[in-house]
């Protein structure tokens, strides 16, 4: 897929199509409320996920046909009706009455990038967009049969769009169904089917920016205005050779998109490309865009005046037009994808958080699925989410039978509670040290990061918290307190590397961190990763560790470290059945292969194939022996200078050896 190669300086002032290369991909809309893992593209020769939203929506407004030509210059002359809207929408601003005037001057300078009526929408040919379909061949699909009422709806506004110029009628092999669904409002919303097309599209591995990296951007900032272009993807062109796998029948015939429809997967991918492309050298130096939603922000009135200019030239220079009634201009607060940003830090959107509140009990999975996915778009605000959503997560579990109990309604009831009145999380400042606090409970790990404000009070910066895994519960209370510490530095990353910070945890063994003798597999692997960081361990005493005596406690085996719980008594033994061991080798192909490369001392250089276990027995090759004919492996305990002889089992021989140990009368 190409990309665009114009540096911005070639498109000021240039005509449209000028400085850009085509660009691939359809896709689904905007939407203003981005999932919270946020959203990345892989660029491989595969089909675009049905997971991704392939039906696309437009609503009953349709641009006018585009001029094709790029608004820059002197400033346009503006209707006296155009000049009261601008007016109002500079008043509106929170600034004072010197930063309303020249506001105000602003936007009638750029009133060419402004929108007068939700059928002027801008047109730019700076990129296109290209559906990569490859040696697929085309698809076609009968149109769906409509209800007698909604023939004319059908008939008006496809009627719209052909004198707007955002269709043409098409003659080609492609076709995907027409369905007409119903908004909020009642009005209808003409909507495409491109599953299948969808299906056969190259993706496009442009990615999006991670919505918490766009929001941190924003620290130490006084001043914001956002700004939505109208139906930003109508006025992008689809290019030429791709128009006609966007065609949809009807049963007044075959038409195609001239401008980039919703639903085709690629469409975001594109979208960003080209904002990326408009406001670059501007971007995290004064604006932040994230598909269609742009904010600028300042510190100071002139500072932020300043940069809006200077976005809205850009806007204006390639033809985008913003919807001045979906813009908040000079604010100090503003909504932005779904947050409330201030001067003092970012919060919940209550519009967003009162459809958690009002979320009716879940009557089956997918119903569990869609109130956790809109409940954690918002998770770094709520600590221990992991923890208070576990009985939630667990009905979601493949093969977990359904059954909603007291666990279940007290969790989704706590949710609720702790979205409603969320905390304020402050911006996060480079110049303060971080505080990061983890901890490990049985069943998940959470983690606050945190720092001191001006008064030298700490503030919350975040929340993280995940679920561990069936293995990772069996654990010992050392190595999950570990885990927590690996696993919280590395989702905090972005503000931890490269600066010193102090890290909390009430388990007083990761204090002595730097004191594993010889560390092997896992552990030496965390504390590599740890050893990227420069970082204090400070113990946070807790009612269990306040009187715990080191020297009381048992070495952990797991982690060849102090494990502060009771002493413990385990009977060791050994099976005595020597004779099936060697009947079980013998039966192994892949140990009988293990054990004459070693006779012979004759090993492969390179790993061979087979199980993983057969591949992990060869990297380990200096440590195994024969013993009496059995293959053994050395193993060396991490809590003391002793080496164990261990009998290798084969794989499938495990249970019944398991079951051996369990029954043993000792």
């Amino acid at each position: 897929l190409g990309g665009c190669s114009a540096a911005f300086g070639e498109m000021e002032g240039a005509a449209h199509g000028r400085g850009g290369r085509e660009v691939g991909g359809p896709g689904h809309p905007g939407h203003k409320f981005p999932g919270h893992h946020g959203a990345e593209h892989g660029l491989q020769r595969e089909a675009c996920s049905d997971a991704q939203s392939s039906i696309g929506c437009m609503g009953t407004s349709v641009p006018q046909k585009g001029t094709g030509q790029v608004t820059t210059g002197k400033p346009a002359q503006v209707s006296e009706g155009t000049g009261q809207r601008l007016h109002a929408l500079a008043d509106a601003a929170e600034c004072s009455e010197t930063g309303k005037q020249t506001l105000e001057s602003i936007l009638r300078q750029h009133s060419r990038a402004i929108s007068r009526n939700d059928d002027d929408l801008g047109r730019t040919s700076l990129v296109t967009h290209r559906i990569e379909t490859g040696e697929a061949r085309p698809i076609k699909q009968p149109p769906r049969r409509l209800p007698v009422a909604q023939r004319s709806v059908m008939e008006r506004l496809v009627g719209q769009m052909l004198e707007s110029g955002v269709i043409e009628p098409a003659s080609g092999p492609w076709s995907s169904p027409v369905v007409l669904v119903r908004k909020k409002d009642g009005s209808p919303r003409f909507c495409v089917d491109y599953r299948r097309l969808n299906a056969v599209t190259r993706v496009d591995a442009q990615p999006l920016p991670r919505i918490d990296d766009t929001l941190d951007a924003l620290a130490g900032s006084q001043w914001f205005s956002t700004l939505d272009l109208a139906s930003g993807y109508w006025q992008v062109e689809v290019a030429e050779p791709d128009r006609e796998k966007t065609a949809f029948s009807t049963p007044m015939g075959l038409f195609q998109f001239r401008v980039m429809p919703f639903g085709l997967c690629n469409a975001p991918a594109t979208f960003q490309r080209l904002m990326e492309n408009v406001l670059r050298g501007l971007t995290f130096k004064g604006c932040l865009v994230y598909l269609d939603d742009i904010i600028v922000y300042g510190r100071t009135e002139e500072e932020h005046l300043e940069r809006l200019a200077k976005v809205l030239h850009r806007l204006q220079s390639v033809g985008l037009k913003i919807r001045p009634d979906k813009c908040q201009l000079m604010r100090r607060s503003v909504r932005y994808l779904g947050h409330v940003v201030t001067q003092h830090g970012i919060g919940t959107d209550p519009e967003k958080t009162a459809a958690v509140q009002e979320w009716p009990r879940p009557r089956c999975v997918k119903e569990v699925q869609q109130f956790m996915g809109l409940a954690s778009y918002y998770r770094r605000f709520v600590k221990n989410f992991a923890s208070i959503a576990g009985p939630l997560h667990k009905l979601t579990r493949k093969g977990q039978r359904w059954s909603w109990g007291p666990e279940q309604e007290g969790a989704l009831t706590k949710l609720k509670s702790v979205l409603s009145s969320p905390p304020i999380l402050s911006h996060p400042h480079f110049d303060r040290p971080f505080l990061l606090d983890v901890d490990a409970s049985e069943d998940a790990l959470g983690a606050v990061l945190s720092q001191p404000n001006h008064q030298g009070l700490p503030v919350v910066v975040a929340y993280a918290s995940r679920s561990l895994s069936q293995p990772e519960r069996k654990y010992c209370a050392t190595r999950r307190e570990m885990l927590a510490l690996v696993w919280a530095t590395r989702h905090f990353r972005p503000y931890l590397y490269g600066r010193k910070f102090t890290a909390r945890t009430d388990h007083n063994a990761l204090k002595w961190l730097r004191n594993f003798r010889e560390p092997e597999g896992q552990v030496a692997r965390w504390l590599e990763r740890l050893a990227e960081y420069e970082f204090e361990v400070v113990h946070r005493p807790g009612q269990q560790h306040r009187n715990a005596d080191a020297l009381s406690r048992r070495v952990c085996k797991q982690c060849g470290v102090i494990n502060p719980t009771e002493d413990a008594q385990v009977a060791a033994m050994t099976l005595g059945q020597t004779g099936r061991i060697q009947e079980w080798q013998d039966a192994d192909p892949e140990l009988r292969q293990i054990r004459e490369w070693l006779e012979k001392r004759d090993w492969p250089q390179e790993p061979p194939a087979g199980s993983h276990m057969f591949r992990s027995l060869w990297s380990q090759r200096d440590r195994l022996t024969l013993r009496d004919g059995i293959l053994c492996r050395t193993w060396e305990a991490p809590d003391r200078e002793e080496e164990k002889v261990l009998q290798v089992v084969p794989r499938r021989n495990i249970p019944e050896v398991l079951k051996a140990v369990h029954n043993h009368p000792t």
